[in-house]
Order: structure tokens, then sequence, then C-alpha cells
């Protein structure tokens, strides 16, 4: 099963070869004197059976540049920023030996922020060892013996 945490690292492996001086937050921002990201994710599991399922994972890459002396905002800066994202995670994103096609990406600026959002869409699988902490290991057998008593046979007799 791929791993929530697997795909951060992966996306913040591509952000740090691009932009290695970027700070990249996914929780937490600090107050920063220069331009960072901050990374989202949104997760929708959907319909599976006992060992397969599909899920997709929306991943919301908001860049935050720093405005200038008259603390202003380049919005020229944030187009720049979504064209090169869009380089950076076209076609696919490679997480641990898993290669995922982004088929659509969102460029949205608010607030003189980019928010650059694409889903990852794919069919997942437990492991065999997942498979037993999902569905838990039986301990034991639980034996139930039930008595059945018919109650008009009771008011007759009694």
């Amino acid at each position: 099963m791929l791993k929530l945490r697997q795909i951060q690292k992966a996306i913040l492996a591509k952000l740090k070869e691009y932009y290695p001086d970027y700070k990249v937050y996914f929780d937490n921002v600090e107050k920063s004197r220069s331009p960072y990201f901050y990374v989202d994710m949104f997760v929708r599991t959907g319909i599976g059976d006992d060992t397969y399922f599909d899920k997709i994972v929306q991943v919301d890459i908001a860049f935050v540049p720093m405005p200038d002396k008259n603390n202003r905002i380049n919005r020229a800066e944030l187009y720049v920023m979504s064209d090169s994202l869009e380089r950076i995670f076209r076609p696919v994103l490679r997480v641990e030996d898993r290669y995922i096609t982004i088929n659509d990406i969102e460029h949205t600026f608010i607030d003189e922020i980019l928010h650059f959002i694409f889903n990852l869409e794919f069919t997942d699988a437990f492991t065999d060892e997942e498979v037993g902490i999902v569905q838990g290991e039986i301990m034991e057998e639980l034996k139930l013996t039930v008595n059945h008593l018919d109650l008009k046979e009771e008011e007759d007799n009694g």
C-alpha cells in the first residue's frame, strides 16, 4: 500500500531538487523572510474489495512569494513558478517504485498565493501483513449455544 508519508517525501524531493533554498512546509508554517511552499493533501478512498481499492490524493502546493520593499507581490513571479511546477511534476510523479500519471493540473491565484493543484489517482492494495492489521487477526473462536424456549407451550402448561 502506498502511504501518504511516501507521497509527501516524493513531493518534497522534487521541490528540493529544483528549489533547494526554499522551505517546504506540510504543517506549522513559520514566519519566513524568503519564498516558500506549503503542501496540503486531501485523500478520498473509493470502492474496492477486501484487498484492492481506488484512491485519489489531491495535492495542493501553495507557493508564497515574498513582497518587494513596497509590500507588493510581483504577479509575474507567480506565473513563472506555475509554469515551473508544471514542468517539474508532469507527466508523472514517481513515488517509491510506482509512477503515477498526473492528468489534470489547476493553477489558481488566491490573495497573491499560487495554488498548484493536481490529483494522484491510483488503485492500491494491502499487503498480506496489512490485511491482518486492517481486518484483525482471530485470537480465539467463540462457541455460543442458545436454548430455544417455546413461550406458547409454557403458557399452556402454566
